[in-house]
């Protein structure tokens, strides 16, 4: 059974991290949010991107379409997110 406490905690974790972040490259608050919510999603997005990937690879009675359409789409966003600022 799975654990759904860390889930649930994971986007405040995400935003804390983003501002102490920010934090720490900006002096001015509207730069800081503005950081933490750019690392926010950055992050999000290349988290979901690997639960993508191993989702795909973890389905062994689904058909090799599901399972590379789900590892394709991680791939992807993955190397979107290493391509583009």
């Amino acid at each position: 059974m799975t654990d759904w406490g860390f889930y649930c905690q994971l986007p405040v974790i995400l935003l804390v991290v983003s501002l102490v972040y920010g934090g720490t490259r900006h002096d001015r608050w509207g730069a800081i949010v503005h950081e933490a919510v750019r690392w926010t999603v950055r992050m999000g997005l290349f988290l979901l991107g690997i639960v993508l990937i191993l989702a795909g690879l973890a389905m062994d009675d689904a058909s090799w379409l599901w399972r590379g359409g789900l590892t394709g789409a991680g791939l992807v966003l993955e190397f979107v997110l290493l391509f583009v600022k």
